[in-house]
């Protein structure tokens, strides 16, 4: 039997790569990629036209809507540079800056960065048309991000050969899209995940079975994809600071139940986790920070309106039929307000947008203190079966379903802003 990896690519500062392809004069210059978690979509009078963009599902490939930027305004608020880092290149790395970083402080950092709002239509475009070449050269491709993706090379190309074939895809990306990645390789996933991190930038590194043990040793337990901060503080409780270290604890990880079971088999490269071609999205939502906490209440829901207006095109695009919705609100200086329901109703926006006020209404426990976080999620799809939906309010929502419908093909031809609720106004 022919051994095989598995693969893993990571654009190099990816949108800022993208810039550079649509602007080739950005090459070898400090250039950074910033956001503002759309600060117009609130706008009373919109300019600009929205629209949403399913070309790429994944794991973490979030929904997004485009609209075109003004570069000298987007980071202005009156006298304010507002905004933080989203990608930085290089060459803008070498001054300090990195990704989350604020506006503010990139450019004191480094006065002469050629700063850019986010052109998430080009991105998208460049992330669907990578990935539609390496699914003509690789059996199977899972999109696990819009600049991170897997393949499986099982059955296809010998283990012997693995380098050789990475470092040609490598070549060809950079001649096709003009886009650099990395590349890492090995039996496993997430050990092929930290190969990538290890070669970068531009680079490829290949872990072959027999030596992953010392290849993730003295890897910070913290930087194992899937260790978030919570588990790896656990873990440094009981001295598991290295990936070595973890290797030395299977009775104690592994007494953690189901969830360390499977976390002590990734630390060991043995998970045999397969490539995904669909990956199937878990849930959709929304969400936003205010620049300004709000504080009237009337601005507070015609915002909620405008999000579920968002949210439910989402949804519709995308096909699924939610049964679990969660809500949250952010309080200046107070904490967080958060509650979930579950109901089985045929989805439609007259639906969503009348349970999402009053949810909040009764969410606003703090009614006299501004808001400065507003989050809507749904999850848990089922099938448009009407045996599945309380019979009570059925017919009223089919009759809705088929008006969310028609917005949804007004909204595809002309922008999201184009039809507008009474409570946005």
């Amino acid at each position: 039997m022919i051994r095989s990896m598995i693969i893993h690519l990571d654009l190099d500062c990816f949108f800022a790569s993208c810039e550079r392809v649509r602007n080739p004069s950005l090459e070898g210059k400090c250039v950074a990629v910033g956001g503002r978690g759309d600060p117009f979509i609130f706008d009373k009078n919109p300019s600009r036209a929205k629209k949403l963009m399913t070309l790429n599902t994944g794991a973490f490939v979030p929904s997004l809507f485009h609209a075109d930027h003004d570069n000298t305004h987007y980071f202005r608020d009156g006298d304010r540079i507002r905004g933080i880092i989203t990608t930085a290149s290089y060459e803008a790395r070498a001054y300090g800056i990195k990704t989350a970083m604020s506006v503010h402080e990139a450019l004191r950092l480094c006065p002469h960065l050629i700063l850019l709002p986010p052109n998430h239509l080009l991105y998208h475009t460049m992330s669907h048309e990578l990935m539609e070449y390496l699914s003509s050269v690789v059996p199977v491709m899972e999109q696990y991000s819009i600049d991170e993706m897997f393949g499986d090379l099982r059955g296809w190309i010998a283990e012997e050969d693995t380098h050789a074939f990475i470092r040609h895809l490598q070549n060809d990306i950079s001649v096709q899209f003009k886009l650099p990645v990395s590349i890492g390789a090995s039996s496993s996933k997430w050990i092929a995940k930290l190969a990538t991190s290890a070669a970068k930038p531009y680079g490829v590194c290949v872990v072959p079975k027999d030596e992953i043990e010392s290849f993730v040793k003295d890897i910070p337990i913290r930087d194992f994809p899937g260790v978030g901060k919570v588990l790896s503080l656990k873990m440094e409780r009981y001295a598991i600071k290295t990936v070595g270290d973890a290797w030395k604890s299977e009775t104690l990880i592994q007494s953690w139940g189901r969830q360390g079971l499977d976390l002590y088999a990734r630390l060991r490269g043995s998970d045999n986790e397969a490539v995904q071609a669909n990956r199937s999205r878990k849930g959709i939502g929304i969400s936003r920070s205010m620049d300004h906490p709000i504080k009237e209440r009337d601005e507070l829901f015609r915002r909620i309106h405008i999000l579920v207006r968002h949210w439910s095109h989402t949804i519709m695009k995308l096909g699924v039929n939610p049964t679990t919705y969660s809500f949250s609100l952010g309080y200046e200086n107070w904490g967080s307000s958060k509650k979930q329901y579950t109901l089985y109703r045929l989805f439609n926006e007259t639906f969503l947008q009348n349970f999402t006020i009053e949810k909040f209404r009764e969410l606003d426990v703090y009614p006299h203190i501004p808001v400065t976080h507003i989050a809507m999620s749904a999850t848990k799809f089922i099938h448009h079966d009407p045996k599945s939906f309380d019979l009570l309010e059925i017919q009223n929502d089919t009759k809705m379903r088929s008006l969310t419908d028609a917005l949804t093909k007004v909204r595809d031809k002309y922008g999201m802003d184009i039809v507008r609720g009474g409570g946005e106004l």
